[in-house]
Protein backbone atom coordinates (compact mmCIF):
# COMPACT_ATOMS: atom_id res chain seq x y z
CA UNK A 1 0.00 0.00 0.00
CA UNK A 2 2.85 2.50 -0.03
CA UNK A 3 2.47 5.35 1.71
CA UNK A 4 -1.32 5.40 1.16
CA UNK A 5 -4.11 5.65 2.34
CA UNK A 6 -3.23 9.60 3.08
CA UNK A 7 -4.98 10.89 6.09
CA UNK A 8 -6.95 14.15 5.96
CA UNK A 9 -10.09 15.33 7.69
CA UNK A 10 -14.00 16.34 6.38
CA UNK A 11 -15.81 19.34 8.48
CA UNK A 12 -19.70 18.71 8.82
CA UNK A 13 -21.05 21.74 8.55
CA UNK A 14 -24.96 21.38 8.89
CA UNK A 15 -26.96 24.60 7.58
CA UNK A 16 -26.84 25.50 3.72
CA UNK A 17 -24.33 25.98 0.67
CA UNK A 18 -23.70 29.50 3.10
CA UNK A 19 -22.44 28.52 6.04
CA UNK A 20 -20.20 25.99 4.09
CA UNK A 21 -18.91 29.32 1.91
CA UNK A 22 -18.78 31.29 5.23
CA UNK A 23 -16.96 28.62 7.25
CA UNK A 24 -14.08 28.48 4.36
CA UNK A 25 -14.07 32.62 4.37
CA UNK A 26 -13.91 32.20 8.57
CA UNK A 27 -10.58 29.62 8.01
CA UNK A 28 -9.14 31.86 4.88
CA UNK A 29 -8.94 34.85 7.27
CA UNK A 30 -7.72 32.80 10.11
CA UNK A 31 -5.33 30.77 9.00
CA UNK A 32 -4.85 31.78 5.44
CA UNK A 33 -6.93 28.92 3.83
CA UNK A 34 -6.68 28.10 -0.26
CA UNK A 35 -9.51 26.99 -1.55
CA UNK A 36 -8.47 23.62 -3.72
CA UNK A 37 -11.86 23.40 -5.40
CA UNK A 38 -15.66 23.38 -5.03
CA UNK A 39 -18.14 21.19 -5.87
CA UNK A 40 -22.08 19.31 -6.16
CA UNK A 41 -22.49 15.63 -6.15
CA UNK A 42 -24.16 14.35 -9.14
CA UNK A 43 -27.63 13.76 -7.94
CA UNK A 44 -27.79 16.78 -4.93
CA UNK A 45 -26.88 20.84 -4.53
CA UNK A 46 -24.90 20.79 -1.22
CA UNK A 47 -21.81 22.30 -2.01
CA UNK A 48 -18.56 20.41 -0.58
CA UNK A 49 -15.59 22.44 -0.71
CA UNK A 50 -11.87 21.38 -0.60
CA UNK A 51 -9.63 23.99 1.29
CA UNK A 52 -6.29 23.45 2.40
CA UNK A 53 -4.57 24.43 5.41
CA UNK A 54 -0.54 24.14 5.57
CA UNK A 55 -0.64 21.28 3.21
CA UNK A 56 -3.44 19.69 5.15
CA UNK A 57 -6.49 19.00 3.27
CA UNK A 58 -10.02 19.35 5.00
CA UNK A 59 -13.60 18.71 3.34
CA UNK A 60 -16.43 21.21 4.49
CA UNK A 61 -19.17 19.23 3.58
CA UNK A 62 -23.42 19.18 4.96
CA UNK A 63 -23.33 18.09 8.11
CA UNK A 64 -25.76 16.83 10.57
CA UNK A 65 -27.19 13.83 8.17
CA UNK A 66 -25.34 11.27 9.04
CA UNK A 67 -23.51 11.95 12.88
CA UNK A 68 -24.84 14.44 14.82
CA UNK A 69 -23.07 13.91 17.64
CA UNK A 70 -19.66 14.45 15.42
CA UNK A 71 -18.90 17.06 12.49
CA UNK A 72 -14.95 16.00 12.06
CA UNK A 73 -14.84 13.19 10.13
CA UNK A 74 -11.55 11.52 8.95
CA UNK A 75 -11.14 10.85 5.47
CA UNK A 76 -8.85 8.20 4.06
CA UNK A 77 -7.49 8.80 0.52
CA UNK A 78 -6.55 4.97 -1.47
CA UNK A 79 -4.25 5.11 -4.43
CA UNK A 80 -6.67 2.06 -5.50
CA UNK A 81 -9.99 1.00 -5.07
CA UNK A 82 -9.56 -2.19 -3.93
CA UNK A 83 -7.72 -1.35 -1.01
CA UNK A 84 -10.53 1.05 0.12
CA UNK A 85 -13.16 -2.25 -0.64
CA UNK A 86 -11.00 -4.19 2.12
CA UNK A 87 -11.12 -1.13 4.69
CA UNK A 88 -14.68 -0.31 3.23
CA UNK A 89 -16.23 -4.23 4.13
CA UNK A 90 -14.01 -4.49 7.64
CA UNK A 91 -15.75 -1.55 8.94
CA UNK A 92 -19.21 -2.52 8.19
CA UNK A 93 -19.06 -5.56 8.76
CA UNK A 94 -20.22 -4.43 12.36
CA UNK A 95 -20.94 -1.00 11.11
CA UNK A 96 -23.15 1.21 8.96
CA UNK A 97 -22.58 2.48 5.46
CA UNK A 98 -23.97 5.40 4.07
CA UNK A 99 -22.76 5.16 0.73
CA UNK A 100 -20.65 3.84 -1.45
CA UNK A 101 -20.49 5.54 -5.70
CA UNK A 102 -18.48 7.97 -7.97
CA UNK A 103 -18.36 11.71 -6.79
CA UNK A 104 -16.57 14.76 -8.85
CA UNK A 105 -14.00 14.67 -6.28
CA UNK A 106 -13.40 11.39 -6.07
CA UNK A 107 -13.93 8.11 -7.90
CA UNK A 108 -15.43 6.14 -5.86
CA UNK A 109 -16.20 7.37 -2.41
CA UNK A 110 -17.34 5.21 0.24
CA UNK A 111 -19.02 6.83 3.68
CA UNK A 112 -19.47 4.32 6.77
CA UNK A 113 -19.71 4.56 10.25
CA UNK A 114 -17.62 2.16 12.30
CA UNK A 115 -18.83 -0.23 15.45
CA UNK A 116 -17.38 2.58 17.61
CA UNK A 117 -19.82 5.18 16.14
CA UNK A 118 -16.67 7.27 14.02
CA UNK A 119 -18.39 7.97 10.61
CA UNK A 120 -15.40 7.42 8.01
CA UNK A 121 -14.81 8.88 4.53
CA UNK A 122 -13.14 6.80 2.29
CA UNK A 123 -11.94 7.55 -1.28
CA UNK A 124 -9.90 7.02 -4.01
Amino acid sequence: MADYPKFSLAFSIAGNNEDRIMAFELYQKAFGAIKVSESKPPDGDDLHIVMQINGFYILLGPGGVINKENNVVPELLYDNENDLRKAYDILTEEGRDYSIGSYPWAPVGALVTDKYGITWWLRT
